[in-house]
């Protein structure tokens, strides 16, 4: 009865070693196509590459009808490049001659950025979203479609139109 209490144990532990001992783990990996888990892997020596397109697409691109868009306004496709935290604030709107202000806030909302016209006219009033394509501004409503495109040289003042073709200008 002692030979099973204490030699079954001890024989069982070094049986288990044995087994371990013969896996591939503990083996010589010389041969890097296969890796121990049998996955297949690239050669020492070799760097595997390839451009993926962006998640998304590419937000910096402008789309065909907003290109067309800024060559009807005569706008320059350059300028400085934007960003979100040189944009967001509050601005002093005058669309069409009336004047207003639009706040553009760095909250994560439709087609960019949450937007909020504070007593606009009825041609900027449906603005919800906003978002920085380069050296462009464009405030979308609702839906996600284009309400207005304004272009900026330096960041400070924007001018452009609503897809109606009134004049916007935002200043600080």
């Amino acid at each position: 009865m002692l030979f099973k209490k204490v030699f079954l144990p001890i024989l069982t532990a070094v049986a288990l070693m044995a087994v371990g001992c013969s896996s591939d783990r503990f083996s010589d990996n010389s041969n890097p196509i296969l890796s121990p888990g049998g996955i297949q892997a690239a050669p020492l020596g070799q760097v595997l590459q390839s451009d993926l397109p962006p998640l998304g697409g590419d937000s910096n691109v402008l789309s065909l009808s907003e290109q067309m868009q800024v060559s009807a306004l005569g706008m320059a496709p350059a300028g400085i490049e934007l960003t979100p935290a040189s944009v967001s604030g509050v601005w002093r709107a005058s669309v069409g001659g009336m004047t207003c202000r639009i706040a553009t806030s760095q909250t994560k909302f439709g087609q960019g950025y949450r937007a909020g016209p504070l007593h606009c006219p009825a041609a900027f009033s449906r603005v919800s979203s906003w978002a920085v394509r380069g050296a462009h501004l464009i405030f979308f409503d609702n839906a996600g479609s284009n309400v207005a495109t304004l272009y900026s040289s330096d960041g400070t003042q924007f001018e452009g139109q609503t897809v109606l073709g009134v004049h916007v200008v935002l200043s600080r």
